[in-house]
């Protein structure tokens, strides 16, 4: 046989344990893809039930129900800022800073290299530098692209820095839990709570269509309920493996009574949610109103029967989400091939224009309200450390009206008939999409 008629031959070889290398590679990431999603409750069953004759927010059932169900922490305290868009939210946590005469406590989930970072570091170091105690948690996946010469130059004037779970080999599956609270005590007195990350993203981001700053708030709380926040952020700093330090300072919190408020957090490995059960409690007791902002708004079943039976009951439903500027394509998709259900329904379903639309936020009638960092989606519910502040705080119901009152103006809301218009890749998108709803 000569060697020209052996060269067919030896290249169907190789072409055939080359393609039959890339099936085994296939199959083997496929078969690790389906063993990760398996061993985070990806094909878990989830709890159906329904809620029945919830009573309505004026009934003092509904309070002992948001405490008991939902695991609300009661407290008091009042609303002493409320800030919209990003020019106004970093001055008003920099000025903050720049008060501070004991200690600062910082947690966030979402960082990146920029002006925002460094006016932010900034505004740490000269407070460092005057003598204040600063203990910063950021979460060790959302602040990857800072480098670490940001990070020395505070450690350097004495800020104590923890990273939130970092990679760890033995416990790999726990890097999915993220700490997604955004989080600002200064001298125990004063917090301020919203959805902002520390990043010019904030400012309008040109690789998502933004025309504008993002939509975003950021509230402003003093009293007993700064106490109880505290706790929250304490909890995570011993869990990094931060010292903790008990003794008595000279400044005492505020003794403010103010409204009643109730802090509520989603830290649970159950197979229900702290968070979705006050949402869903909220929906059943609205008689007017349910507006919710969420820009990853990717409700599973129950949520939707309980948006659903609002609708039903008489209430003007509406969500507030992201257009086609959003940072997560992702999600989107996943989001848009649920809206069927809910559109049929007669609720409303508003995609923000001019900008990303970060804001995680819900207003229930006229004198029930809730802000923090969750969104409606399984992420927030059995993934995320959350942190949300519900209140029937006048002030607050006022200014979540004239968020909301903005937000709808630049808004265009779905039909029915153009969600089922929509186009054909955009629903294969979709349905691959919701492949990793439980992970969303």
């Amino acid at each position: 046989m000569t060697e020209k008629s052996q060269n067919p031959s030896i290249r169907k070889f190789i072409r055939d344990k080359l393609f039959g290398e890339i099936g085994v590679g296939l199959v083997t990431l496929f078969a690790f893809l389906s063993a990760a999603l398996y061993l985070n409750g990806a094909f878990r069953q989830e709890a159906e039930y329904r809620l029945d004759n919830v009573p309505p927010l004026d009934d003092p059932r509904f309070s002992r129900m948001v405490t008991g169900l939902s695991n609300g922490v009661p407290t008091s305290g009042e609303i002493t800022g409320f800030w919209v868009e990003a020019d106004a939210i970093y001055a008003a946590r920099n000025a903050a800073i720049r008060q501070a005469q004991q200690l600062i406590l910082f947690e966030t989930y979402f960082m990146t290299p920029g002006d925002r970072a460094d006016e932010f570091a900034q505004a740490l170091i000269e407070r460092a530098q005057a003598g204040v105690r600063i203990q910063m948690i950021v979460d060790a996946h959302g602040t990857g692209e800072i480098p670490d010469e940001y990070w020395q130059r505070l450690r350097d004037v004495g800020v104590e820095l923890r990273f939130f779970r970092e990679f760890d080999w033995r416990a790999p599956l726990e890097y999915n839990s993220r700490t997604h609270r955004k989080l600002l005590i200064i001298d125990g007195q004063r917090a301020l709570i919203g959805g902002a990350g520390v990043s010019d993203y904030w400012d309008g981001d040109p690789k998502f269509g933004d025309t504008a700053p993002w939509l975003e708030f950021e509230v402003a709380y003093e009293g007993q309920v700064v106490d109880l926040l505290e706790g929250q952020f304490l909890q995570n700093w011993i869990y990094t493996g931060g010292d903790l330090s008990l003794e008595v300072t000279e400044i005492t919190a505020t003794q403010v009574e103010g409204e009643r408020m109730y802090i509520h957090k989603d830290t649970s490995t159950l197979s229900e949610s702290d968070m979705r059960t006050l949402f869903k409690l909220s929906f059943l007791a609205a008689r007017d109103r349910v507006w919710i902002g969420s820009p990853y708004f990717v409700p599973e079943t129950s949520t939707r029967q309980a948006m659903i039976q609002a609708q039903q009951n008489g209430a003007d439903v509406r969500v507030l989400t992201v257009s086609e500027k959003n940072d997560k394509p992702f999600v989107r998709y996943a989001a848009r091939q649920l809206y069927g259900d809910l559109l049929a329904a007669g609720v409303q379903v508003c995609e923000y224009q001019p900008s990303m639309m970060h804001a995680k936020v819900m207003l229930i009638d006229g004198s029930w309200a809730s802000t923090g960092s969750a969104n409606f989606d399984p992420r927030s519910y059995f993934h995320n450390d959350e942190l949300n502040v519900s209140t029937r705080s006048p002030q607050l119901v006022e200014n979540l009206e004239s968020f909301f009152a903005q937000a709808w103006e630049n808004s265009h809301c779905l039909t029915l008939e153009e969600w089922r218009d929509r186009p054909l890749t955009e629903r294969i998108q979709g349905r691959l999409a919701l492949l990793f709803k439980p992970l969303l």
